[in-house]
C-alpha cells in the first residue's frame, strides 16, 4: 500500500460531511478495519458489492473509508486481485 492511498483514504474520510462530527469527536476509535492495497486493477467489483457503501473512487483509486467500513469481508471475497484484504 502506497502511501498516496493511506492518504487518500484518510482524506476522504475527514472531509466527507456526514461523518466530519463523528471524527472529530471519536478519532482515536477510527480504525481501518479493509485497506485496498497497490494490487489493485479498479474493476469497481468491491465497491458494487459494498453493503454499507464505504468503497468510492477517488482520483482513479479505490478507497474505502473506515467511517463506514463494518469489517464485513465482502470486498476482500469479491476483489479478482486480493487488493482488498484486512488493515
Amino acid at each position: 500500500m502506497t502511501k498516496y492511498h493511506i492518504l487518500a483514504a484518510a482524506f476522504y474520510a475527514i472531509l466527507t460531511a456526514e461523518n466530519f462530527p463523528m471524527l472529530l469527536l471519536h478519532r482515536k476509535e477510527l480504525v481501518m478495519a479493509y485497506v485496498i492495497g497497490e494490487e489493485c486493477i479498479q474493476c469497481g467489483a468491491c465497491e458494487a458489492e459494498c453493503p454499507e457503501g464505504a468503497i468510492s473512487e477517488v482520483d482513479g483509486l479505490f478507497v474505502i473509508d473506515p467511517a463506514k467500513c463494518q469489517d464485513c469481508g465482502s470486498c476482500e471475497a469479491v476483489c479478482p486481485t486480493g487488493a482488498a484484504h484486512p488493515a
